[in-house]
C-alpha cells in the first residue's frame, strides 16, 4: 500500500505520542521478499495462538482476528508501510469444520477457506504468508524494523468498523472528513502503535533490525 506525502505527515503527528514502549513487543520472526515491484512478508504469528484458544474460536459465534503490519525505519516515528487483514472464523457444530474469511485492501470480498479442525487453523493463523506490504520502492534505505499487532475479538468496535471501511476503500484512507476527524489511515496506525488495552487479546510484536539487502527477489 502506498502512503502519500500528506498522509506521511499526519501518520508521524499520530505516532509521535503512541510509539510501543521498547520492552512491549515479543520477537517477530519474519522474512521479506521482493516479487516484482511489490514487497511480501510471511511472518510466524504463532506465540499469539496458543492452544487454549480452541474453545473461545470453537464457540459457535463468529469470531474476528484483526492483523496489523509497519515497517519502520529505525529510530523513526513514521511506518513507512502499513497493512492490515481481518479473519474471520466461524465454527460449524455440525460440521465440526472451520469457515474462514480473509479480507484486506487487495481481496476486500474475502478469500473464503474451510479449515477441517483446530490444529489447521492455528497453523493457518500462525503462519500469515505472502502479505503484500506494498511498493518495494517505499522499504526504507537504511536500518528499519517489521511491526505486527494481533487482536483476538478487538474490544474497540469503532476501530473494527473503521478497518472494514478501510478494506472496502483504501483510497477513503487519503480523505480527512470535513469534521476534521482523524483519516482511516492514521486510526489503525494510531491504533497499531499504542499499547493494547487493559483485558484485551493483543500481541505485540517486533522483528530484529533488518536491511533492505535482506529483501530476497523470487
Amino acid at each position: 500500500m502506498t502512503l502519500p506525502s500528506a498522509i506521511r505527515g499526519a501518520l508521524a503527528a499520530l505516532v509521535l505520542a503512541a510509539a510501543l514502549p521498547a520492552g512491549a513487543a515479543a520477537p517477530l520472526d519474519v522474512r521479506l521478499a521482493a516479487r516484482g515491484t511489490r514487497v511480501v512478508a510471511t511472518l510466524d504469528l504463532g506465540a499469539a495462538f496458543p492452544a487454549s484458544l480452541e474453545r473461545q474460536l470453537g464457540n459457535g459465534l463468529t469470531n474476528v482476528v484483526a492483523i496489523y503490519v509497519t515497517v519502520t525505519s529505525t529510530g523513526a516515528r513514521e511506518p513507512a508501510l502499513l497493512y492490515g487483514r481481518l479473519v474471520e472464523i466461524l465454527y460449524d457444530v455440525w460440521e465440526e469444520s472451520y469457515a474462514v474469511t480473509v479480507k484486506d485492501a487487495h481481496v476486500p470480498q474475502g478469500v473464503r477457506l474451510a479449515l477441517a479442525d483446530f490444529a489447521a487453523l492455528r497453523a493457518f493463523l500462525s503462519d500469515e504468508r505472502d502479505l503484500d506490504l506494498g511498493p518495494l520502492a517505499l522499504v526504507p534505505r537504511g536500518p528499519f524494523v517489521v511491526e505486527a499487532r494481533v487482536e483476538v475479538n478487538p474490544i474497540s468496535k469503532e476501530q473494527l468498523q473503521r478497518t472494514r471501511e478501510y478494506i472496502a476503500n483504501p483510497a477513503a484512507g487519503a480523505r480527512a472528513s470535513s469534521g476534521g476527524s482523524r483519516s482511516v489511515l492514521g486510526a489503525m496506525a494510531s491504533f497499531l502503535l499504542r499499547e493494547p488495552d487493559p483485558g484485551s487479546d493483543v500481541h505485540l510484536f517486533r522483528s530484529r533490525p533488518l536491511r533492505r539487502g535482506e529483501v530476497v527477489s523470487r
